[in-house]
């Protein structure tokens, strides 16, 4: 497939203008952009609707596999959806090559204000396929990419990367990630997203601060930071030692959406937020799966629920049961409007693009679908299984809110 020219493809909507958000956000009482991350099968229009109601500024896609977007309408239309009122959003991809990653950005180009590659995955099957953090093995790929895709692409179009940082002791880790970073601006990236940690660090090892600083100050282009950020004081202590420009939160904003509203002081999931949720999933209707619609509601109510709830929550099987148990239990039911305004949803269009019929892409996608667990859910069920007290049985999993899902 040739190079496209993205202006030429169809009539889009305004691009918003990614570094000028950057600018008007460090004017704002927080002093930094709030980002909600790229989270695979969570990230979504439907939640990003819901997190732009409590002051997320800048919201991503889940990632997407670049190769299947570009050969695959049935990916596009399964992994991709949008509306007018999505803005701004950036999609991220996890590409191997400049090829894949210039091509897939090119094609979803009039539907989003930017293009993230995913260089920041630590899981197995992305890095034996080369996605990932497998690309940060190849530092000259990534600047390829960037600076390939930048040459398709408009300028005033974000191209961003989402980084860890690499392998090393602690000088010559910071180091590495700080003349990798000072290329890709050189190649032309709008920003850089860096977690503090590298791929082979786990989610309890604790952040190296000083080392996102460090890239921070060693770069002209914006710095989002991101890792361990479950309340809105912690991204401020984030922002106050790094000084960075933008806070990602991923878990945080899962466990509570209202994460970056700093008008609600509470530390988990108020009920007011449930209702905005079960709002939005009546307005979606079929656009929303059961099986994504019930995990939000896992991450944002179990802290609210003893485990005979839990046990009774995790049997359900369909959105009717879960409106009934909420309205039953809480007194909260979707408004009346919600069953008369659905949401309206954007018909993408694409270029025709040759399908693949020699290539099984699904081997080159991880063993999942819409009805199985995610990686947030089985790390969300580690997480309650370590805090559980021995007080209480809250948090205690076994035949409890998460049994028919493991």
């Amino acid at each position: 497939m040739k190079a496209i020219n993205p202006e030429l493809l169809f009539e889009h909507r305004p691009h918003e203008n990614i570094l000028g958000l950057f600018e008007e956000e460090k004017q704002s009482p927080h002093g930094f952009l709030r980002v909600s991350a790229p989270m695979v099968r969570y990230s979504k229009l439907e939640f990003r609707r819901l997190l732009r109601q409590h002051g997320v500024k800048l919201a991503f896609t889940p990632m997407v596999i670049a190769d299947s977007f570009i050969h695959s309408q049935k990916a596009r239309d399964n992994e991709f959806t949008t509306c007018l009122e999505d803005v701004p959003v950036i999609s991220q991809f996890a590409a191997r090559d400049a090829y894949e990653f210039s091509v897939a950005a090119q094609l979803i180009f009039p539907y989003v204000d930017g293009v993230d590659l995913n260089c920041g995955c630590p899981q197995s099957w992305a890095m034996s396929k080369g996605y990932g953090c497998g690309l940060l093995r190849h530092p000259e790929l990534v600047r390829d990419i960037v600076q390939t895709t930048r040459r398709v692409l408009p300028q005033h179009f974000s191209i961003s990367v989402k980084l860890r940082l690499l392998n090393g002791f602690a000088e010559e880790s910071i180091r590495s990630t700080v003349e990798l970073a000072r290329q890709l601006e050189k190649c032309g990236a709008t920003f850089l997203t860096l977690h503090g940690r590298t791929m082979w660090q786990k989610i309890s090892d604790p952040l190296n601060i000083s080392a996102m600083a460090e890239v921070k100050k060693s770069i002209q282009i914006p710095l989002v930071v991101n890792g361990n950020v479950r309340s809105l004081e912690e991204a401020k202590d984030l922002h106050e030692k790094t000084q960075a420009d933008g806070i990602m939160a991923a878990r945080g904003l899962l466990s509570n959406p209202t994460l970056f509203n700093g008008q609600l002081k509470e530390r988990d999931t108020p009920v007011e937020c449930v209702q905005q949720w079960l709002d939005i999933a009546t307005r979606a209707g079929d656009n929303i799966h059961f099986q994504c619609f019930h995990h939000h509601l896992t991450f944002m109510w179990s802290s609210h629920m003893k485990r005979k709830l839990r046990l009774e929550f995790n049997s359900f099987t369909n959105k009717r049961q879960v409106f009934d148990f909420f309205e039953e239990r809480y007194g909260l039911k979707p408004q009346a409007e919600s069953h008369t305004s659905p949401l309206e949803y954007t018909k993408c269009v694409y270029p025709q693009v040759e399908e693949t019929s020699s290539v099984d892409l699904t081997q080159k996608m991880p063993k999942w679908n819409e009805n199985s667990d995610g990686k947030f859910f089985k790390e969300f069920k580690e997480d309650v299984s370590k805090n559980k007290s021995s007080e209480q049985d809250d948090f205690d999993l076994e035949g409890s809110f998460f049994s028919i899902l493991d």
